[in-house]
């Protein structure tokens, strides 16, 4: 991205740019944005390339803070660890629908107010390895499957980021979706199938490199008013953003993670 920043970017704006890429490299991006006061989903951020990397940051803070508090409860408190996740679930949420209120971006941005997000999760995988496996009644599974699908378009639909309140209570749509899909599916059921065809699977192994391509291609695309020629130059920076996200998958990530 620093040879597009160069060429493109005004002497200010590079000098952000270059701030902003510090702040990722240190796991601080959230923190940064948040005092630069950018408003996600406002106009001036889709110009912002390394804007994306905020939630990379409260991932990155959650997956450092948590082994921690996990080993400590292991010592101490190990018979109530169950109750300790979902004790900081509901205070995290909790916390989310207060602060959403009151400091909309600054709720936006930091991992207290995030952190219930990735605990669902580490509940679902807590009563996985404590029940030896996910739920098995072959009725229920294809029932709440579809209402996770649902919960999920639901967002996908009718979330703005705009006006609404987010993280929230109605952040609890797609997370609960994607918990209910998580937890019923099973490779007899139907939207499961669906959902393990080879493209949905290839774009779930690429996804990380897609995400963290398209949002400085589309910024810099914007900046370079590439975007303004229509459709087909959409089109074009999609593919180049697949093909990117490919090779960086085969030639970064896995060789990385072996």
């Amino acid at each position: 991205s620093l040879p597009l920043g160069w060429s493109l970017l005004l002497p200010t704006s590079f000098v952000e740019f270059a701030k902003s890429i510090i702040s990722s490299i240190a796991f601080g991006s959230n923190f940064f944005f948040y005092f630069s006061e950018i408003q996600y989903a406002a106009e001036d951020s889709f110009l912002k390339p390394f804007l994306h990397t905020w939630s990379l940051s409260v991932e990155e803070q959650f997956y450092i803070l948590f082994p921690m508090i996990i080993l400590i409860t292991f010592r101490y408190f190990r018979n109530y660890l169950i109750h300790i996740l979902i004790l900081g679930f509901l205070m995290s949420l909790g916390l989310a629908e207060w602060i959403s209120r009151n400091h909309p971006s600054f709720n936006f941005y930091v991992l207290p107010t995030r952190a219930w997000e990735l605990l669902a999760g580490s509940v679902l995988a807590y009563f996985e390895i404590k029940k030896g496996s996910r739920c098995k009644n072959i009725k229920l599974n294809s029932i709440l499957l579809i209402i996770g699908i649902l919960l999920i378009g639901h967002s996908i639909l009718f979330f703005n980021n705009e006006h609404m309140l987010h993280p929230s209570l109605f952040t609890l749509s797609p997370i609960i979706g994607t918990c209910l899909i998580i937890w019923h599916s099973n490779k007899d059921e139907f939207i499961t199938k669906i959902l393990s065809k080879k493209i949905f699977v290839g774009i779930g192994l690429i996804s990380y490199s897609l995400y963290l391509w398209h949002y400085p291609i589309f910024a810099f695309a914007r900046i370079a008013e590439f975007t303004q020629g229509g459709l087909f130059n959409k089109i074009f920076l999609g593919i180049i953003i697949i093909l990117v996200s490919i090779f960086s998958y085969y030639f970064v990530e896995k060789p990385f993670r072996n």
